[in-house]
């Protein structure tokens, strides 16, 4: 038998009370549901009309025409002869909605009344119109959970097909274990005492196990007839999507709480290994070539470097890197390390390059998205001991809303860079965790745990999306997604040939809260030649700024900022020149918008000289 369609529903109005309908089933005439107006006009109870054929009851008087239901759909009613319970005949109109399926509803109407037919005709079709097409599992049972009905979108939602018959089925088939324990009793209960029931609950798809998260509203529908039992009619929406954003949107929160971390911590550390690379550059300019103490503080200069690479990746990480935009070509960048690629990836992987034709255009830093492209290789490379192959393709992806809103971007055209390997692959619990920063599945020692978070951190600052795909023993695939722009890419130019600055006397201020730090500064510029004025803040500099040629100032003071210092100095002296000193970059991206030149710590004492030089040259 064919599965059925209910088109009526057995919850009743004061003010808008059911029409006299029945559904009857097509292959048999089997009646389905019956309004309590139709138990009325037939005189029959609905225990002795439900489940029985049309035939049997000999409903229909005109024994020699069909049965006007199953006679399919009419668009002009058709005059028949209803026989009541009594035997008394009724001449009623009848007109025939079709269900999506073997079920049809009927609308039957007494002639005295047929004025109103229309309207009861096109409100049952715009019910059933609704039912049918709900994108959610909308189905009647019984309180005992038999099925009576079940919509095309539930069918689809637990592996139904659409011409199966599962009248009288059990619901709990399409529960899990443990869901259908909790409809059994505290959903049971619920509508038993209150009549309504509002909560989440675990389905199953019978066909290929696959669970379903469902938020579920059920209500009961008061019986037709007194002694007969209530139906519970059921809304479930797959809530599976909606969990899964919600999941990401908690990850991002979190990555970005650590982000936050991340970038505090590097701003105060690049603050101590400045003065560590500073003073041991000065210690070492001391000690004559060949002394025991300058391999020793070798040494320490290549710690500390060692050390400040670490702090750029976790400023990337946290996205607080500065930012050099420019219009560069993905398909070029790839080209360009293609030769490091191949050294990266090692002799055991087959390194495969697809790049799409003409280009593929984005905004964004080369130094940076160079480093994306590194740390990926690298990260597949590591998950081919054995060898493997290694895919490298560009592409172009279009987003539209409903797909940038899954990525939290705006739609639209977006570069793709692909990295797939044939590697060991990533269980869930790992993909949940690969960006974030120190977390690594290498054995101790073989890794930071920075690589992902610098790649995640890069890609969402410079206005992009990182997706990953991957499952054990399958491999994996990072997809890279960055806007697209029509900016053209720049050409390569020959440097213009700069003159050597010319040596002259220059006064310079410096504004440093950390004392190490001033102290260090101050040093190498007064060891350097030049006039320093040096303090905690820029409070009692206006004068000193009037004689003054350069301002160096911090970025992050304790007082006003350093942005706010050159401001008020500047309203003084205008042909101030200023330098930012930080360890903190968007700031410093912020503070340079005005005018200034960024020396981002850590630095040596030769780049800070070298910063001067270059603002005086600038000034001449």
């Amino acid at each position: 038998m064919g599965g059925c369609r209910m088109a009526a529903s057995s919850r009743r109005s004061s003010s808008a009370p059911l029409p006299p309908a029945l559904v009857e089933e097509l292959a048999t005439g089997r009646i389905l549901f019956a309004s309590t107006e139709f138990l009325e006009l037939s005189g029959y109870p609905s225990g002795e009309l439900i489940g029985r054929a049309a035939a049997e009851l000999r409903l229909w008087a005109d024994q020699k025409a069909s049965d006007p239901v199953l006679a399919g759909a009419r668009s002009t009613p058709v005059r028949a002869s209803l026989r009541t319970r009594s035997g008394d005949i009724r001449e009623v109109l009848v007109a025939v909605q079709p269900g999506a399926g073997c079920a049809l509803a009927t609308v039957a109407v007494p002639v005295e009344n047929g004025s109103r037919l229309h309207e009861i005709v096109q409100s049952g079709k715009l019910f059933l119109e609704l039912v049918e097409n709900c994108r959610d599992f909308v189905c009647v049972a019984t309180l005992e959970g038999q099925v009576l009905y079940v919509n095309p979108a539930g069918r689809r939602l637990v592996g139904i097909a659409p011409d199966a018959d599962v009248t009288g089925a059990s619901l709990g088939d399409y529960y899990t274990k443990d869901g259908a324990r909790f409809v059994r009793t505290v959903v049971h209960d619920r509508l038993v005492e209150q009549g309504f029931f509002h909560g989440e609950v675990q389905m199953r798809n019978p066909g290929t196990g696959e669970v379903i998260d469902v938020e579920m509203d059920s209500f009961l529908l008061p019986p037709q007839t007194p002694g007969d039992p209530p139906l519970v009619a059921s809304i479930k929406r797959d809530v599976r999507e909606t969990r899964r954003l919600q999941a990401r949107l908690a990850q991002a929160e979190r990555m970005e709480s650590v982000g936050r971390l991340a970038g505090g911590i590097a701003h105060d550390f690049n603050n101590m290994l400045s003065v560590v690379l500073g003073f041991t550059d000065l210690a070492r300019g001391r000690i004559p070539a060949g002394h025991p103490a300058a391999a020793d503080l070798d040494e320490v200069t290549k710690s500390a470097e060692r050390a400040s690479l670490l702090t750029k990746q976790l400023l990337a990480f946290g996205k607080q890197q500065a930012i050099h935009g420019m219009a560069i070509d993905v398909n070029e960048v790839v080209r360009g390390l293609e030769r490091t690629l191949r050294q990266v990836a090692g002799d055991r992987v087959q390194v495969e390059i697809c790049l799409s034709p003409g280009q593929s255009v984005v905004s964004a830093d080369p130094g940076q998205l160079e480093q994306v492209l590194l740390n990926l290789v690298a990260n597949a490379r590591d998950a081919m001991r054995s060898g493997g192959v290694l895919r490298i393709a560009t592409g172009e992806e279009v987003l539209d809303d409903e797909a940038g809103h899954r990525e939290a971007l705006p739609a639209g055209r977006y570069a793709a860079l692909s990295i797939r390997d044939t590697g060991t692959g990533m269980d869930r619990a790992t993909l949940e965790r690969i960006f974030e920063p120190f977390f690594t599945t290498k054995r101790p020692g073989s890794g930071t745990g920075l690589g992902l978070a610098t790649v995640y951190g890069i890609v969402r600052q410079t206005g992009g999306a990182v997706q990953v795909e991957s499952a054990p023993g399958k491999g994996s695939e990072f997809r890279v997604l960055l806007p697209r722009t029509d900016r053209p890419t720049p050409r390569s130019v020959q440097p213009l040939s700069r003159p050597a600055a010319a040596k002259r006397h220059a006064r310079v201020l410096v504004v440093e809260d950390r004392v190490n730090l001033r102290i260090l500064v101050e040093r190498c510029l007064r060891e350097a030649g030049y006039d320093v004025v040096a303090a905690e803040s820029g409070a009692g500099m206006a004068e000193a700024a009037l004689k003054a040629d350069v301002l160096l100032t911090d970025v992050a003071l304790r007082g006003p900022s350093g942005p706010e210092v050159a401001a008020e100095l500047r309203r003084r002296a205008p042909r101030l020149r200023v330098i930012y000193m930080t360890g903190h970059d968007p700031e410093a991206a912020r503070a340079l918008k005005p005018s200034g030149r960024l020396l981002p710590k850590p630095f040596k004492p030769e780049q800070l000289l070298e910063a001067v030089r270059a603002e005086l040259d600038d000034a001449a």
